[in-house]
């Protein structure tokens, strides 16, 4: 039985771990077992809440809002391999976007919101591009 990858972005040091069974899917299709979604996890260690956004391509997508020290799950439709960045907008506060990584079909993907995001060097100023 396939499992879907499990992908960390991490805004203290970002990984893209991939750490589940290979999947067996077409590489132009949905990913394993015709999954058509992604999974955004967040942990939200900051004290403000934050207002994210997924990026893929041109595209903007609102996931909604994270309430300060709150964990909280989005699930979005995603049918191809593509980059994603996460943008976060804290409430009276810093806004930043993440480096990319890629994303298939079926992707766990768990973003920690730090307390300080100014400490994270994951974390790009608004425009920024990545190096």
């Amino acid at each position: 039985m396939n499992r879907p990858t499990r992908t960390a972005l991490l805004l203290v040091a970002l990984t893209g771990a991939a750490c589940a069974a290979p999947t067996q899917g077409s590489p132009f299709g949905a990913g394993p077992q015709g999954e058509r979604t992604i999974r955004i996890e967040v942990r939200n260690l900051n004290f403000s809440d934050a207002t994210l956004h997924a990026l893929r391509g041109s595209e903007r997508v609102r996931l909604g809002i994270v309430t300060g020290k709150v964990d909280r799950s989005f699930d979005i439709d995603w049918t191809i391999s593509l980059p994603l960045q996460i943008e976060i907008d804290l409430l009276a506060g810093e806004r930043c976007t993440t480096r990319p990584i890629n994303v298939d079909p079926g992707d766990v993907i768990v973003l920690q919101i730090e307390s300080d995001l100014r400490r994270s060097g994951d974390c790009l100023a608004p425009g920024a591009s990545p190096p």
